[in-house]
């Protein structure tokens, strides 16, 4: 369950990502743990924060979760999708939707070493093995974010993130990873 946001404000749609996200995954045998992180889990997210995700998978089946993105992207008006690895054991899909709500849901399989910084909400575990991933270490921040990782295909996601940065007013951010991006094409 997401909490309020910094205005008190419900935030429904991103609610309605993160469920529709979990009814996509949380039935396949080989999905065993999901986990929100990000400003929705802080609950610091607002009306732009994207509903970011994280599905542990095992027995390689991050490589074969069509099925479960086809039903997670069922009934959606999608503006942009990107996919792509993260490396052999993780991959994620990224999307932007025409009601300008945002989701990121990252695949990994259980022999990934991804640890789980604070702030999390666990969605669902059915192995129990998001406490063994949580580490003290800090969450990463924007301003360390890589730029241009998928190349031109990634430059709406990446603009997209901006322009949400701008509108919080966060304006140092924004120039910043636009410094970075310039520099990377």
């Amino acid at each position: 369950m997401i909490q309020d946001d910094i205005n008190g404000q419900h935030l429904p749609l991103q609610q309605a990502l993160i469920e529709s996200a979990c009814d996509a995954f949380a039935s396949e045998q080989d999905v065993i743990a999901a986990v929100l992180v990000g400003s929705l889990a802080a609950g610091k997210g607002d009306r732009v924060s994207d509903a970011d995700i994280v599905v542990f998978t095992q027995h390689g089946f991050h490589r074969s979760a069509a099925s479960c993105f086809a039903r997670f992207e069922a009934g959606k008006d999608i503006f942009y999708c990107l996919s792509g690895d993260h490396n052999e054991q993780a991959m994620f899909k990224k999307y932007i939707f025409t009601d300008l709500t945002s989701a990121e849901i990252h695949c990994l399989d259980v022999s990934e070493p991804f640890q789980l910084a604070q702030p999390f909400v666990v969605l669902f575990d059915k192995a129990d093995i998001v406490p063994a991933r949580v580490t003290d270490e800090p969450a990463p921040k924007h301003e360390n974010f890589p730029v241009y990782t998928s190349g031109d295909a990634g430059l709406i996601w990446e603009l997209f993130d901006c322009i949400k940065w701008l509108s919080r007013g966060n304006n140092a951010l924004a120039k910043g990873y636009l410094k970075k991006l310039s520099a990377a094409l």
